[in-house]
């Protein structure tokens, strides 16, 4: 069985090792771009069966990563997940609509939290509490 792939797409290098031990820990294939820009360009060579991406990052923010990302034929259908900090009000609703984000984590959040719903999105499991 082939390892699922994700990529995480977070500024804050902390946070990103902190959910990238846990996810590869629990047999996740993970990669990490330091912002957007860095994300989109590695999308563009690899394929991933999830993307986990920031709000707030430098030189490309997460919904325009999200925007660029949607336009690639293979990623039109990956399950996003959004990262965001609690003082930062995003509208869970439009980023659905618009860029199919399926899931927004307010930080801080646990590891344990975050995989679950990795694990929910790529094992298919029914959504429960929405966004």
């Amino acid at each position: 069985m082939n390892k699922k792939s994700i990529l995480i797409a977070e500024d804050n290098r902390v946070m990103a090792d902190v959910v990238r031990f846990n996810l590869v820990r629990a047999g996740f294939e993970v990669v990490v771009a330091g912002d957007g820009l860095e994300a989109l360009e590695i999308t563009k060579s690899r394929q991933f069966d999830l993307v986990i991406t920031d709000s707030q990052m430098p030189r490309m923010k997460g919904e325009e990563f999200c925007a660029e990302l949607r336009k690639l034929a293979n990623y039109q259908d990956v399950p996003v997940i959004m990262c965001s900090a609690k003082g930062f009000e995003l509208n869970a609703e439009r980023l659905r609509t618009q860029y199919g984000i399926e899931r927004v984590l307010l930080k801080p959040f646990s590891p344990r939290e975050v995989l679950a719903v990795v694990e929910e999105r790529l094992n298919g499991a029914a959504v429960v509490n929405g966004l």
